[in-house]
Parts: structure tokens; sequence; C-alpha cells
């Protein structure tokens, strides 16, 4: 799992000082997983990590998810990886019956291309939560619809 968490911070969706964060999270993932229903894709080439998300379900809730962390390597950015891992997110929730998707992300120009990205996987921006992560770092809250009508 300390790959994983190096690819966090690689991939710029992290900062360095957060890497720990993300290592318990992948942590708890692995200790939890089959019991809370937590779940991680991971994308590799020849054995070699290239991206990851994990995302879990929202308690007290009929059938939302939220997409806690997605990233692609920088070196890989631009390829639809990315895409790729997130259309895989919403397969799996639509194939187990599940209706929809949630993502938070930082309002900061640091999330730019972040927030554009979810906006050109068909993500609709629901809300904004003003100072949520600090003080002036907004969060915005992204969602999709999963289930099929």
């Amino acid at each position: 799992m300390p790959a994983v968490a190096a690819l966090a911070v690689a991939s710029e969706l992290f900062d360095v000082e957060d890497a720990g964060v993300v290592q318990a999270l992948l942590e708890e993932f692995l200790a939890r997983q089959q019991a809370a229903g937590h779940r991680c894709v991971v994308d590799e080439v020849e054995d070699e990590l290239i991206g990851v998300a994990y995302y879990e379900p929202v308690t007290a809730t009929d059938r939302t998810w939220e997409l806690l962390m997605i990233g692609v390597r920088a070196d890989r950015h631009r390829q639809g990886r990315g895409r790729v891992l997130l259309e895989h997110v919403e397969h799996d929730l639509r194939a187990r019956g599940q209706r929809l998707l949630l993502v938070e992300t930082s309002a900061t120009a640091a999330f730019d291309r972040a927030r554009a990205f979810y906006l050109a996987c068909g993500y609709d921006q629901e809300a904004r939560v003003r100072d949520y992560f600090a003080d002036g770092d907004d969060m915005v809250l992204f969602r999709k619809a999963v289930a099929t009508s």
C-alpha cells in the first residue's frame, strides 16, 4: 500500500504531508473492505501502479456512494486513464444496483483540473460549502446518477 499512497502524492491530488492520511485510509480500506463495502480499483501496466480509485458507500443513504480518491501518476496524465478508472467505478456501482456517486473536491485553483475533469465526465456541480476544508478553501460537491432508468 505504500506505493498507492506515493501515487496519490505523485498524482498531485494530495500534498506530501497528506501521504500519511492516504496511507491510513488505504490500510482502513483493507481492514474493513468486506464488512463495510469499501472498494478500490487500480490501473497497472507491467506490474507498475499507474492509477487508483477508492470509493465507499455513504452511511444512512439509499445506495449513495462517495469517491474518496482517484489519482493517476503525473507522467500518465492526459492519456484517458483517470476517465477509465472513473468509468470502471461507475460501471461497478451500476452493475450492483447502486444509485448515486458523489465527489468532493477543493475550490482552490490547485484543483481547477480536477473540477474540469468531473464536469467533462458528466458530473453536475451540486453544491459549494464555504470554508469547508479550511478558511478560504471551499468544498465543491459533484454528483452523478449511476443507476439505469
